[in-house]
């Protein structure tokens, strides 16, 4: 192996080591549940307020609709807290668990008008996120004989990065930065407004941030020993 190569495999080694560690922070997605509940519930439920008694109690069960991973039941367990407190949110699996078709994920009870009202927000979080932590997993699987890492980007639903990055880990996928502050990534626009001297401009990202991750987005070897001679 010639010496740029050697390089080029000590700089791919050094990525594929990271790993951002992230836990969900329930405390920073509550802002993102409330804001999904004002928008389904409005003023109010009218079919279940003119259907279903006050004081009715009722059962219920989260079944997986298919085969796949779940992510997501602390939050489904707090929509549900959030419309009644009272409710008894009870996970029979856990976020990372592979499941089968037809699996109960999860058991409700409560009042009646709330588990209700909450159902569909409930779901929707626990869907999403379980259908991100499934895919990851599927694409885990497929490099699994490989030397490479599945990591994700900052194309997430607006509002939803904190949640859809945590899909991801818990798919045994890994986080790469989550916004434009945590890591310099130089990419073809910044190389196109600086005339393409990527070596430079990794001398001066590495000068300005000595802390910060740095990584280069190339087309070539050429350009990839050019990058390693900025730093």
């Amino acid at each position: 192996m010639t010496c740029a190569g050697q390089l080029i495999e000590q700089h791919l080694a050094g990525v594929l080591d990271l790993e951002m560690e992230m836990n969900l922070n329930i405390a920073e997605v509550k802002p993102l549940v409330e804001l999904a509940l004002r928008e389904d519930i409005g003023t109010g439920d009218i079919t279940s307020d003119v259907l279903i008694a006050p004081g009715c109690e009722a059962n219920a069960v989260i079944i997986a609709g298919e085969r796949g991973v779940i992510a997501g039941l602390s939050v489904s367990e707090l929509v549900f807290n959030l419309m009644d407190s009272k409710i008894v949110f009870k996970a029979c699996v856990s976020d990372g668990d592979k499941v089968e078709k037809g699996k109960i994920a999860a058991r409700v009870s409560g009042r009646a008008r709330a588990v209700l009202a909450g159902e569909r927000t409930a779901l929707n979080f626990l869907s999403r996120l379980s259908g991100i932590a499934t895919k990851t997993a599927c694409f885990v699987e497929r490099v699994g004989s490989y030397r490479a890492k599945v990591m994700d980007t900052r194309k997430t639903t607006p509002g939803w990065r904190i949640l859809e990055k945590y899909a991801v880990m818990i798919g045994g996928g890994y986080n790469h930065r989550m916004g434009l502050y945590d890591a310099v990534l130089i990419k073809d626009n910044h190389l196109k407004l600086v005339e393409g001297r990527i070596g430079k401009a990794v001398a001066e990202a590495k000068k300005a941030h000595p802390s910060k991750r740095i990584e280069v987005e190339t087309t070539n070897i050429s350009e990839v020993k050019d990058a390693l001679s900025g730093n």
